[in-house]
């Protein structure tokens, strides 16, 4: 009986003092956060009311690092292309995430209304962008996740 009161008490001990490996909560980066895709309808760009609504724009972003992105802008109307800008900054401000290229801010993610494909209105993060493409050409998106 001591055997087995003994042999209890040192598998007890050894289980005690064992090295503990728990896995660490890691935090989410702001890369992270605002990495996905976002897509965009009649209801959040009225000027995109004549494309068929399989046939939306849709932007992606691309966690870089920790604070920095790759955004790529698809069109699938008329025809398909992808434009791509790479190291944009994020910042977080009071309400809203920051989306800078160089000294010049190109768009903001925000919790806003936002309105699905059927025209329900709820709160959602809503991703807007206004790229200059040229001199005369100023590209604009609006899209949830």
């Amino acid at each position: 009986m001591k055997k087995q009161l003994l042999f209890c008490a040192f598998v007890g001990m050894m289980t005690a003092c064992q090295h503990e490996t728990d896995i660490q909560p890691t935090l989410p980066t702001l890369a992270g956060e605002v990495a996905g895709t976002y897509r965009t309808n009649v209801y959040l760009d009225p000027s995109r009311v004549a494309i068929p609504a399989a046939q939306m724009p849709y932007t992606e972003l691309k966690a870089e690092s920790d604070s920095s992105v790759t955004l790529v802008y698809n069109t699938q109307y008329l025809t398909k292309t992808s434009q791509s800008i790479q190291h944009i900054q994020l910042s977080r401000q009071a309400d809203l995430i920051q989306l800078r290229v160089a000294d010049s801010s190109i768009g903001t993610l925000q919790t806003d209304r936002i309105f699905t494909d059927s025209g329900m209105e709820k709160q959602g993060k809503l991703l807007r962008v206004n790229i200059q493409t040229d001199s005369k050409t100023q590209q604009s998106f609006a899209g949830v996740k």
